[in-house]
C-alpha cells in the first residue's frame, strides 16, 4: 500500500472536501428543507445551485482530485509524488471562494470565473491522469477514469456557457450539468476504481473482462440520455428519457457491484481488505452504498415507466436523486475516509467507534429522506420531519471529518503490511 516516506498529497484536498460539506453543503441542504417545510418559503435559486455544487463538485470532485494522487501511482507501480497537486489545490480553492462570494454578493461574474477555473483544474488533472496511466496494461483503467474525468470537464464547460456573461443559468442547463457530474463524473470514478482495485475492497471479487469493457459505454449512454431528458424540460417524453438514462447509469454501477460479489454471501461479503481489516462497520457502510445504488436503479426505472405513462413523479424524483447522492456517493466517500485514509497515514484509526456513528446516521438519514415519497400516496405528515435528515447526514460527514483530523494528528506510524493499520 505504499512506502513510509510517501507524501500525504491527499490531505489538503480531503480537508477541503469534508470541511466544505460539513460547513457549507450539508447545512445548506438542511436549511433549505427547514425553510420549505418549517416556514420561510422556498430558497432563492442561487443558494439552491450553491448547495448542489458544494456537494457534487467539492465533496466528491475535490476528494477525487486528492485521492487520485495516491491511487494512480499504485495502479502504475510508481512512487507517489506531489507533482502539480499544490497548484491544482490553489485553483480549486480560489474557485470555491469565488463561487461562495459571488453567490452571497449576487455577483454572477465571480461565479462564472469560479466555474472556468474549476474546468481548467479538471482539464489539467486529466492531462496528468492520462500520463500517469499511459502503460498498455492500464488501457481499461485509463478509459474508465479518463471518461469519468471528461464528464466533470463537460459539466463545468456547460455550466460556464450557461452562466456567460455572469447571468443566472437556465435551470434545464443546470440539471444537465448535475447529471453529467453525478452519474458520469462521480459515479464513473467509483466504477473505474472498483474495476481496478475492488479485490482490495471486496472479498472474492470476480468481474469478467467483457463486462468491464462495456461498462464505461453503458454508463456513458445513460449519462447522455439523462442529460437529454434534463435539457428537454418537464414534458413526459424527455422526463421518461431522463429517468431511463439515470436507471442505465446507476444500473451499470449496480450490475458491476452485484456481479463482483459486493452483496453476495458471507464468503464473498465486502470486507474492505485494506491492510487486513474485515467486517464490522466498514462492511456495513459499503453494503449501504451498494444497496442504495441498487434500489436507486429500480426506482429510476419505475420513474421512467411512470413518466412515459404520464403519471406525475411527485417526490419520487427528489428522493431517488438523494438516494444516489447521499446513500451511494456520500456513503462511499465516508467509507473511504474511515478505511483508505488510515492506510495512507499508516496509523491506527484513532476513534473507530465513529464508524458506527457514521453508519447509523447515514442509514437513518437515507431512510428518512427517502420516506418523502410517502407524502404522495400515504402520509403528507412525513414532510416536516425531512429537515432532520440533513442533521443526520451532517453527523455522518462530521464523524468522518473528525476521524480524518485525528488520523492526521496520530503520531504512531505502523510498518508495511501491518493489519493493525485497519
Amino acid at each position: 500500500m505504499g512506502s513510509a516516506g510517501e507524501p500525504p498529497v491527499y490531505r489538503r484536498f480531503a480537508l477541503l472536501a469534508f470541511g466544505t460539506a460539513a460547513v457549507g453543503g450539508v447545512p445548506l441542504g438542511a436549511w433549505m428543507l427547514t425553510r420549505l417545510y418549517w416556514g420561510g418559503g422556498e430558497v432563492p435559486p442561487a443558494w439552491l445551485l450553491l448547495h448542489a455544487h458544494l456537494q457534487i463538485f467539492e465533496l466528491f470532485g475535490v476528494m477525487i482530485l486528492g485521492i487520485a494522487h495516491h491511487l494512480v501511482p499504485r495502479f502504475a507501480g510508481r512512487p507517489v509524488v506531489p507533482a502539480r497537486a499544490p497548484r491544482l489545490f490553489v485553483l480549486v480553492t480560489v474557485a470555491l471562494a469565488l463561487r461562495i462570494g459571488g453567490t452571497a454578493s449576487g455577483h454572477g461574474g465571480a461565479v462564472f470565473l469560479a466555474t472556468a477555473l474549476e474546468a481548467a483544474a479538471f482539464a489539467w488533472f486529466a492531462v496528468w491522469l492520462r500520463r500517469g496511466l499511459a502503460a498498455p496494461d492500464l488501457a481499461l483503467t485509463r478509459r474508465h477514469l479518463g471518461l469519468a474525468t471528461g464528464w466533470w470537464i463537460a459539466a463545468l464547460a456547460v455550466e460556464a456557457g450557461a452562466r456567460w456573461p455572469g447571468k443566472e443559468p437556465d435551470p434545464r442547463a443546470m440539471r444537465a450539468v448535475y447529471a453529467m457530474a453525478l452519474l458520469g463524473g462521480a459515479g464513473g470514478w467509483i466504477l473505474g476504481v472498483l474495476l481496478r482495485a475492488a479485490p482490495m475492497f471486496v472479498s472474492g471479487w470476480r468481474i469478467s473482462t467483457a463486462l468491464g469493457r462495456v461498462a464505461p459505454w453503458t454508463l456513458g449512454a445513460g449519462v447522455v440520455a439523462a442529460v437529454a431528458g434534463a435539457a428537454g424540460g418537464g414534458a413526459a417524453g424527455p422526463e421518461a428519457l431522463g429517468r431511463l438514462g439515470e436507471a442505465l447509469a446507476a444500473g451499470t454501477i449496480s450490475a458491476i457491484a452485484l456481479t463482483g460479489g459486493a452483496l453476495g454471501r458471507r464468503r464473498r461479503a465486502p470486507a474492505l481488505l485494506l491492510q487486513g481489516g474485515q467486517g464490522g462497520p466498514d462492511r456495513a457502510l459499503f453494503r449501504l452504498a451498494m444497496v442504495s445504488v441498487t434500489v436507486a436503479t429500480v426506482g429510476f426505472a419505475v420513474g421512467a415507466a411512470m413518466a412515459a405513462a404520464g403519471v406525475p413523479l411527485g417526490f419520487l424524483g427528489d428522493a431517488l436523486r438523494h438516494l444516489f447522492t447521499v446513500g451511494f456517493l456520500t456513503t462511499m466517500v465516508v467509507t473511504m475516509a474511515f478505511r483508505l485514509i488510515p492506510v495512507l497515514e499508516r496509523v491506527r484509526l484513532p476513534w473507530p467507534r465513529l464508524r458506527n456513528v457514521a453508519f447509523a446516521a447515514l442509514l437513518a438519514g437515507v431512510l428518512l429522506r427517502s420516506s418523502e415519497v410517502l407524502a404522495d400516496w400515504v402520509w403528507a405528515g412525513v414532510l416536516p420531519w425531512l429537515p432532520l435528515s440533513g442533521l443526520l447526514v451532517w453527523v455522518a460527514v462530521g464523524s468522518a471529518l473528525v476521524s480524518l483530523l485525528e488520523t492526521m494528528r496520530a503520531p504512531r506510524r505502523l510498518p508495511v503490511g501491518s493489519d493493525r493499520a485497519a
